[in-house]
């Protein structure tokens, strides 16, 4: 199990091995852990993956790159909790992306159970769009745009809440979607 985070200068990313309560600067890591990570992100987060490729180039001389600019934006706080299993299966935490200038590339983008669709509609709502507004932004009909509000308020837990509408900005926010 491994525990990814930026040192307190934040220079450099750590890798702590969380059993053995070794930390080790991730430029010093091993290239076979730099390999096992770039080869579960390529299975595990294929379109991260291929944004990555883009920016930090193919092959396994840009494999480093590509680890910390995911490590970078998907974990980088040290809260304790490990990001990374044995197995190599990702625990993704949001944190304050460093590198937040790049997202447009989608590989640090918002991992959420909304679709992108509801996620468009929960953008604009916590701009201050109303249903008709958001309607028209997206070319959609504001009874479609009711259904996606309702569906994102189920599936993020806000029903029977005193201020739904507020939550769900609440969420927009902390969750750096607007």
């Amino acid at each position: 199990m491994f525990e990814i985070y930026w040192n307190q200068a934040k220079t450099m990313l750590l890798v702590e091995e969380i059993e053995a309560g070794q930390v080790t600067r991730m430029d010093e890591m091993p290239p076979e852990w730099i390999q096992r990570m770039d080869a579960a992100i390529a299975e595990n987060r294929p379109f991260q993956y291929k944004a990555l490729c883009l920016d930090c180039g193919h092959g396994p001389q840009h494999a480093y790159c590509r680890v910390f600019q995911f490590c970078a934006c998907n974990f980088s706080l040290q809260d304790g909790r490990p990001d990374v299993d044995d197995d190599f299966n990702f625990i993704t935490e949001r944190v304050p992306c460093p590198l937040r200038h790049k997202c447009e590339l989608n590989y640090c983008a918002f991992e959420s159970q909304l679709s992108k669709r509801e996620l468009d509609v929960v953008k604009l709502f916590a701009a201050g769009f109303n249903e008709n507004s958001i309607a028209g932004q997206l070319y959609i009909s504001p009874a479609t745009v009711h259904n996606h509000i309702t569906k994102i308020y189920s599936k993020l837990g806000l029903t029977g809440s005193d201020h739904p509408d507020r939550l769900l900005v609440s969420f927009a926010y902390n969750n750096k979607l607007i």
